[in-house]
């Protein structure tokens, strides 16, 4: 039964679904071996790395979250202010509204691991009490 839970962001899933992607081994790989890890992530994650995937790579994405790969979350009216906050905080590293989100919904669902290419952001973001993100990959 899986105990560390996890946000999955973009990258890593553009990775694990683009063969021809420079991490698809590494993703592949950390994968593999990471059957203790409960995955979770946003609809905006899914969109964006559905942009850079080929329509081979969205359909296995798609069949992968089908057979329970990764929990989503919602975004709801109720988190944009929150999500507007981590905006502005973070202003001068000029994040995406997924970054601002994955931010914004670790502090409400006090995730603090997080899978992705981003090591420069996710490096810099905080969680509210001051801690980094715990990057699992990479």
């Amino acid at each position: 039964m899986p105990s560390i839970a996890a946000w999955v962001d973009t990258g890593f899933l553009v990775a694990l679904f683009a063969r021809d992607d420079r991490y698809f081994a590494s993703a592949v790989e950390f994968l593999a071996h990471a059957q203790e890890l409960e995955l979770h992530s946003l609809w905006p994650v899914i969109v964006e790395a559905c942009f850079f995937l080929d329509t081979g790579g969205k359909v296995a994405l798609l069949n992968w979250i089908e057979r329970q790969g990764v929990i989503l979350h919602e975004i709801t009216r109720a988190d944009l202010p929150a999500i507007r906050g981590t905006l502005e905080k973070y202003r001068d590293l000029s994040p995406d509204f997924t970054d601002a989100a994955l931010v914004t919904l670790a502090n409400s669902h006090r995730i603090h691991r997080i899978i992705t290419v981003d090591v420069r952001d996710f490096s810099a973001y905080r969680l509210a009490d001051g801690r980094p993100f715990e990057r699992l990959w990479l």
